[in-house]
């Protein structure tokens, strides 16, 4: 087989894995999922002149990809995306506290870690960041906190190779209904994650025309979270 021939032949294998995604029973999630490219889309317009945008802008391209590769059948490079979508969209909150921090990472002087951002004392879940941008979401910061770890260790397994997903990823490109679906719930909880550390972060900042192109999608987000919901309709 040629290269060329190889290639064309994985175009049609991937287009019929396509197919299936778009045919599950259930598209719910994925849809919402997708949609959230618009609400993040929102977000970047409100903050195009924060210093830390373009790290927000790669963080949702590389969602974008991987929301792409779950579709195609590219489950693993679909999981690691997703945990990088994840960590550079809390890296990027995190430096909007920290200038001189983003700019000696800009110019490689900085490294960052996972560890630094569920950090007790100063991480984005701690009392202390939370007090200084939205102290009435005190006591949600330890539960989102918790999902963040539990859902960036479940996408970790994936890009470190681990047993016990490794052995579901299939051997050649094939549908997997069951990895489609993970993928689809994992995203769905980062998806939440991301938004109201966006909100902890961002806003109670915003002048009320910009809570406008957001206030849709947080409060059908966080109908249970009271300070967001009442700070959104003030």
């Amino acid at each position: 087989m040629t290269t060329i021939e190889y290639y064309k032949e994985a175009g049609i294998t991937v287009t019929k894995i396509l197919e299936k995604s778009l045919a599950n029973e259930d598209l719910e999630t994925f849809n919402s999922n997708y949609s959230f490219l618009s609400d993040f889309d929102n977000w970047l317009n409100i903050l195009k002149d924060k210093p830390e945008i373009n790290i927000l802008k790669n963080a949702i391209k590389e969602y974008q990809i991987s929301l792409l590769s779950c579709s195609l059948g590219l489950y693993q490079q679909a999981f690691m995306g997703l945990r990088f979508f994840l960590e550079r969209t809390l890296i990027a909150i995190m430096f909007s506290a920290k200038e001189i921090e983003l700019n000696l990472w800009k110019i490689g002087e900085r490294d960052t870690y996972w560890s630094e951002l569920m950090d007790t004392e100063n991480g984005i879940f701690s009392n202390k960041f939370c007090k200084a941008f939205f102290p009435e979401l005190n006591s949600e910061i330890s539960h989102f906190k918790a999902i963040t770890q539990k859902v960036y260790r479940e996408c970790s397994e994936y890009v470190h190779g681990n047993q016990t997903v490794i052995s579901k990823i299939p051997n050649v490109l094939e549908y997997s209904e069951e990895l489609f679906t993970e993928w689809n719930n994992l995203a769905s909880v980062i998806k939440r994650i991301v938004l109201f550390s966006m909100c902890l972060k961002y806003l109670r900042d915003l002048k009320k025309e910009e809570h406008e192109h957001i206030e849709f999608s947080i409060s059908e987000e966080f109908k249970s979270i009271y300070p967001i919901i009442q700070y959104i309709n003030q």
